[in-house]
């Protein structure tokens, strides 16, 4: 195969949308990439019926989404070097009361870039898996970074997704 013209962050970045996409095309929400960065680079909206039309209930999660070759995996945790920017816009914005929740989804690539999608005649393999996390705690005085440890419990799957999108409904977050 030729070598990519785009750089591997950016594909690894366009791998993770795809891998947003499908999981929420699956789940049945509606998925808003945004135009701009601002520290949110999408969000998840639920669609109901109402009177034979499918209208957005109004139930919404933000997320702001990593790809990256950069992590391991211990027992029971997916560990990962957060940038402190986007550690501390995080925990900001889960502090505001009336916000939209926003959570981090980190797309866990493997290390060869020849391994992260696979094309055969009967199946498209992306290899590599998103975890979630609503980060909480206190602010960061780091200069670079902040090292997180997400469960791998918290796989973003369909259901995982339904599951964050009931915490919002329910005011658990």
């Amino acid at each position: 195969m030729q070598a990519p013209v785009l750089t591997d962050q950016h594909i690894a970045e366009s791998l993770s949308r795809a891998y947003v996409r499908a999981i929420a095309g699956r789940a049945g929400l509606n998925l808003a990439i945004r135009e701009y960065d601002y520290g949110v680079d999408g969000s998840f909206d639920e669609v109901v019926v109402r009177q034979s039309r499918r209208v957005e209930s109004g139930f919404s999660l933000s997320f702001q989404l990593k790809a990256s070759t950069q992590w391991q995996l211990d027992d029971s945790q997916v560990v990962y070097d957060l940038e402190v920017k986007t550690y501390n816009d995080l925990i900001l914005r889960r502090s505001m009361r009336a916000a939209t929740p926003c959570i981090l989804i980190l797309l866990a690539l493997p290390t060869n870039a020849d391994r992260w999608l696979i094309c055969e005649e009967t199946q498209l393999r992306l290899q590599g898996t998103c975890y979630w996390e609503y980060l909480s705690g206190s602010l960061s005085e780091n200069r670079q970074s902040v090292r997180i440890r997400i469960p791998r419990s918290q796989r973003l799957t369909p259901e995982s997704l339904l599951t964050l999108i009931e915490n919002v409904k329910t005011g658990e977050w």
